[in-house]
This record gives structure tokens, C-alpha cells and sequence, in this order.
């Protein structure tokens, strides 16, 4: 579907900051920083509640984390190398400024994250309620600035986005995201995005998306909710 100007109608999703309007569908973008916000959430709600002495569970939790960090990742570094420099040559002085703090804000992600890893890690292997305390800091403190860097992200990079990139140079993007991601990621990972959207909106989404990729989703779905629900089984039962 499409809006009075012909461009697409654009995806918003909760908790979303904004979806500017243009030529660009970046539904799939959204649809990552709604897995990355409430993987966040879910992750801070169940470090305090998990039980020193679960062992399974707090395994259960660092591979889940492993998988949402790698998928984070993967998105930020795509930007950094592919996405942010393309731009870089098409934009004004203040649209710059935009995208350095972009990677900027990426870098201030990243060792977060390494500070979580390692308390996930930890946690799997000799659990003890200092380790769990630090991690639950953690956590909190890296949903706050993933969180911000995304809002960022959704009200000014991506309006510049929509101001530069024609749907060519966004095709061939995702094309390359896609290449790097490759088909066994995707099964694994496919299942994770579609977790927790509204029915309406997964719709939106589904629609969107290529059969193969639906096919992987569904697929990949079992494997994925065993582990989902045995890492988050204290905030989910």
C-alpha cells in the first residue's frame, strides 16, 4: 500500500520513535529495533528473577544473549560499512553530524555489550549474586543507550535516508545484509524478529517479506521458542 504521494506506508511499531515518510520501505530495520528493544527488556526483567542455582536456565540465557548481540552486530556493522558511507558522499554538513554520531553511538554500544557478554558468561559457568547484580547493571544501563541511539536513528538518520537513497540503492543494501546474513543465520534468526508483534502488525510484516524468508521463519520457529522460552521462563510462566 501506498500514501497520497505514492510513497509506502511505512511500519510503526511500539516503542518506536518515528517512521519518516519517502521512497524507502525500511520495514525490516523497524522490525530489528522492536526485536532489539524488547529482547532488552526481557533480558533486564529476567536476570533479577532467574535463581542463582538455575543453572540450565542461566545457560539457556547466554546463548540466547549470544544470539541477540550477534544479531546487533551484524546490523550496526552493516551500517558502518555499508550504509553510513553511501550517504556520507550525498549529504550536507549538518546530515554528517548526524551519521558520525551514528557510529559514534555504535561504539558506545559495543562494550556494553562485551560487559554483558561477559556477565552472561559468568552466570553459565559459576553463577553468584554479586556477578548477577553487575549484569542486572549492566543491562539496564545498555537499554537505556540502545534505546536513545534507536530514537536517534528512527527520527534522523532515517530522514535522511529517505531524502538520499533512491529504492535501487536500498534494494541492493538489504541484498548485501542478506548475503552476509546467509540462509542458516536467517532460520535462526528469522523466528527471534517475528517474536512478540502485534497481530496486526505481523501481518503488515509478513506480507512484506519474500516467501522463502516466511518459509524460514516458520521453520526455524520450534528450535527458537525452545530455547526463547527456556531462557526467559521466569518472566514468561
Amino acid at each position: 500500500m501506498t500514501t497520497t504521494t505514492g510513497h509506502p506506508i511505512q511500519l510503526l511499531l511500539p516503542g518506536q520513535a518515528a517512521a519518516p515518510e519517502g521512497p524507502i520501505d525500511p520495514f525490516m530495520m523497524y522490525v530489528l529495533h522492536h526485536t532489539f528493544r524488547r529482547d532488552l527488556a526481557d533480558f533486564a526483567a529476567s536476570v533479577p528473577v532467574t535463581p542463582i542455582a538455575d543453572a540450565g536456565t542461566w545457560r539457556a540465557l547466554a546463548d540466547r544473549w549470544t544470539m541477540f548481540a550477534d544479531t546487533l552486530h551484524h546490523h550496526h556493522s552493516g551500517e558502518d560499512a555499508e550504509l553510513w558511507p553511501l550517504l556520507l558522499a550525498r549529504c550536507d554538513e549538518d546530515e554528517k553530524r548526524v551519521l558520525d554520531a551514528m557510529e559514534a553511538e555504535h561504539h558506545r554500544i559495543d562494550p556494553l555489550l562485551a560487559e554483558c557478554h561477559a556477565g552472561f558468561t559468568s552466570m553459565a559457568s559459576s553463577a553468584d549474586t554479586r556477578t548477577r547484580a553487575a549484569l542486572a547493571d549492566a543491562l539496564v544501563r545498555a537499554r537505556q543507550i540502545l534505546g536513545d541511539h534507536l530514537a536517534h536513528e528512527e527520527t534522523e538518520a532515517i530522514a535522511i535516508v529517505q531524502r538520499h537513497m533512491t529504492t535501487a540503492d536500498w534494494d541492493a543494501f538489504e541484498e548485501k545484509m542478506g548475503k552476509q546474513s546467509g540462509l542458516r543465520q536467517t532460520l535462526r534468526v528469522g523466528p527471534m524478529m517475528a517474536k512478540g508483534l502485534l497481530p496486526e502488525d505481523r501481518e503488515r510484516v509478513f506480507t512484506r517479506l519474500p516467501g522463502i524468508l516466511r518459509l524460514l521463519v516458520t521453520l526455524g520457529g520450534p528450535g527458537f521458542r525452545r530455547l526463547d522460552g527456556r531462557a526467559f521462563y521466569y518472566i514468561s510462566s
